[in-house]
């Protein structure tokens, strides 16, 4: 027997080496989810297990060649896949492609690797490559893409910052909002835009819930680049990594600096007035139970006032609403600075306004009253006009004129109330009588409305003497009101209740018209031509029609102008001496006479009373009463009969009841006189017979 042995202990090692990377390949390559494929040049495809796992195929169920494995790609990628593998066997290296495929009816990402290999000769020889589903990764990379789509194109500021507050990402709208770009807060502490603003308590809280791990949300007042201050609402979160280890913070922010200010706006439009500022009726009732509360606990007093503008409307109807508020505005103004922080002054509508003064009693009150009636009254320049409106102040203690606020403001209107009828300008204080007198102007308020209609006011025609002769040349139309209930109601009290309410334009037409009828009714029976005065309110001649209104029921009755003479105030004439001019030079050129009631009771300018379109005088009964006894009132007498003579005006005096005022009047020149000495006020009839009789 011949025998041969070998050692093969090399081939084995090598074989087992072989087998063992083979195997650790196999491994790696299930690790890493990437296959290994070859084709030589005849077309024969070889793959690695993975690429089975990859394509998703079983190989006893997949016939391996080109042909199958370009259908396994997704159509739209096909072109690319052929061009790809066509560059690879001309032996370029494209580098890596990414295309899809079809994988149990869902789509995969797949990245290929591929390069012609070259035989000993270094001619081709066959191609390798690889396959790799990045599918994570590409979904990964699309939610990453979208989250930092989402993030620049969202419309809040969005900051990232490291543990120890340094910026390391911002979005474009925090660049657009505060002005910073990334450059200039990269690494940097987003402290650079804090204002001063925001209390150290809202800093601290802040970092200590973020500390602990946990959100904070809360309002910043942030400065942008160039230094304008704006508010923030910011809600910071701790970002964790899947350990559960914080890494970062991340901020979304919400400019609300507008939102903050339409807050205010709406706050304002609920509580305070629009025109002036000061707290509406709202904002005063909370006020009010909150100084209330203090009262009762201390025991203290407080005061509540209750202040109007007098004849504030002739402003208004005069100069229009425009200055009427403007004079509001700074009658507000004054009446804040006056006072003090704990005081509140509240306007509540037109030419209203209640203060509310806590920790005051009745002394204490007169005293803000006067340095209120101080302050308000001053003069003020608006536009071309010199304006001075004074105030009636009516004032209510708590607890002694009522335990709330409805009932102390009633009884402080009550006392402002009793200031307008004794004279304006000035301040009271309630009492029990005055809320009578209260209740009663509202009785005749209510009753006062019908009192036209059903015939309730009716005329008085005092007659007007020449003082040489004593002859009748005119009669002065008086208003009276008889109720059925109440009876005879005197005009002192009636009228600026109708004043007030509005009714006097209608009365007021209807005592125009009523009058002149009358004259022409007593010159058509045959008296002698005379004037007939009438009352002219403030109202009526601030109405922008009121000298067509006149001249029309003049043209209405038949009677000439030249007959019918309107009275007006000394005080309304000067209340804006030029308005009053131009409605008297309109009037003069009419035909209408004009005179001025209550003469030396105001003041008047002489520069215009002398361009004043005015024919008569009447010198106030206050100053005929005593004439004869007392000195002050013969030397104003004289002096207005005086200056009226030097300006070309007659006068007439008033109220002359004796011989003696009489006689003096006579003597100084005046030129009427009407007053019980000659005849109280007739009822139509009986004027006509005193007339024929004298």
């Amino acid at each position: 027997m011949l025998g041969l042995y070998q050692d093969i202990t090399e081939q084995k090692l090598e074989k087992i080496v072989l087998q063992q990377s083979e195997y650790h390949l196999r491994q790696a390559q299930q690790i890493a989810h990437i296959g290994s494929w070859s084709f030589d040049l005849a077309g024969k495809l070889l793959w690695s297990d993975e690429m089975y796992q990859i394509y998703g195929v079983a190989p006893d169920t997949f016939a391996l060649n080109v042909d199958n494995f370009i259908k396994l790609i997704h159509a739209d990628d096909r072109p690319a896949m052929q061009e790809w593998i066509a560059a690879c066997a001309s032996g370029l290296k494209p580098g890596a492609l990414e295309f899809r495929i079809w994988r149990q009816g869902t789509i995969r990402y797949l990245s290929g690797q591929g390069e012609l290999m070259l035989d000993a000769d270094g001619k081709p020889d066959y191609m390798a490559g690889t396959a790799q589903d990045i599918t994570e990764n590409k979904r990964t990379e699309e939610s990453l893409f979208t989250l930092s789509f989402a993030m620049e194109q969202s419309p809040n500021s969005i900051v990232i910052t490291d543990l120890d507050g340094r910026i390391e990402y911002v979005n474009s709208t925090f660049s657009r909002v505060t002005g910073y770009s990334p450059d200039d807060v990269l690494g940097k502490n987003p402290r650079i835009q804090q204002s001063g603003k925001t209390s150290r308590e809202t800093y601290v809280d802040m970092w200590s819930q973020l500390t602990r791990g946990e959100p904070w949300q809360g309002e910043l007042v942030n400065c942008r680049k160039d230094g304008s201050e704006y508010t923030e609402a910011v809600q910071i979160s701790p970002v964790r990594q899947v350990s559960g280890r914080v890494s970062n913070y991340l901020a979304v922010k919400q400019d609300i600096s507008e939102k903050k200010k339409a807050e205010e706006r709406m706050e304002r439009l609920a509580h305070f007035d629009q025109l002036t500022g000061l707290p509406n009726r709202s904002m005063l009732n909370a006020r009010f139970k909150f100084a209330l509360s203090l009262a009762q606990r201390s025991g203290e007093q407080l005061a509540l006032m209750f202040i109007d503008l007098d004849r504030f409307k002739n402003i208004n109807d005069t100069l229009g609403h425009a200055i009427g508020d403007q004079l509001l505005m700074e009658v507000a103004r004054r009446l804040k600075a006056t006072l003090r922080d704990e005081d509140t002054v509240s306007r509540l509508g037109g030419d209203e306004f209640i203060i509310v003064l806590p920790g005051i009693d009745a002394n204490g009150a007169a005293h803000v009253a006067t340095k209120l009636l101080e302050a308000v009254s001053l003069s003020w320049q608006v536009e071309q006009h010199e304006l001075i409106a004074t105030p009636s102040i009516g004032i209510a203690i708590y607890p002694d004129d009522g335990r709330d606020f409805e009932t102390l403001s009633k009884h402080a209107d009550a006392a402002m109330y009793r200031v307008k009828q004794e004279g304006r300008n000035d301040f009271r204080f309630f009492t029990p009588e005055m809320q009578a007198s209260s209740v009663r102007s509202m009785q005749l308020a209510n009753a006062l409305r019908y009192a036209l209609s059903r015939n309730e006011l009716f005329l008085h025609y005092q007659p007007q003497l020449a003082i040489q002769d004593g002859r009748i040349v005119g009669a002065e139309a008086l208003l009276r009101w008889r109720h059925p209930e109440l009876g005879m109601i005197s005009p002192a009290e009636f009228i600026p209740i109708a004043e007030d309410g509005g009714q006097i334009i209608q009365i007021g037409e209807w005592v125009l018209r009523t009058a002149v009828r009358q004259l022409k009714d007593w010159m058509d029976s045959g008296l002698p031509p005379m004037v007939m005065a009438v009352n002219l309110s403030a109202v009526q001649f601030h109405q922008a029609n009121m000298i067509e209104r006149v001249n029309g029921i003049l043209d209405e009755v038949g009677l000439p102008h030249e007959y019918l003479e309107l009275e007006l105030t000394e005080a309304v004439a000067m209340n804006n001496p030029m308005a009053a001019i131009a409605v008297m030079d309109r009037l003069h050129e009419s035909g209408i006479r004009m005179s001025i009631d209550d003469f030396g009771t105001g003041y008047s300018s002489l520069s215009y009373l002398k361009k004043f379109k005015v024919s008569k005088l009447k010198i106030d009964q206050s100053f005929v009463r005593d004439i004869t006894d007392d000195p002050e009132d013969k030397a104003i007498v004289t002096a207005i009969i005086n200056m009226a003579s030097s300006l070309g005006i007659r006068t007439i005096a008033e109220g002359v009841e004796t011989s003696g005022q009489l006689a003096f009047l006579r003597l100084q020149g005046c030129d009427e006189v009407q007053g019980y000495y000659f005849s109280k006020p007739l009822l139509a009839e009986q004027f006509e017979a005193f007339a024929r009789n004298n």
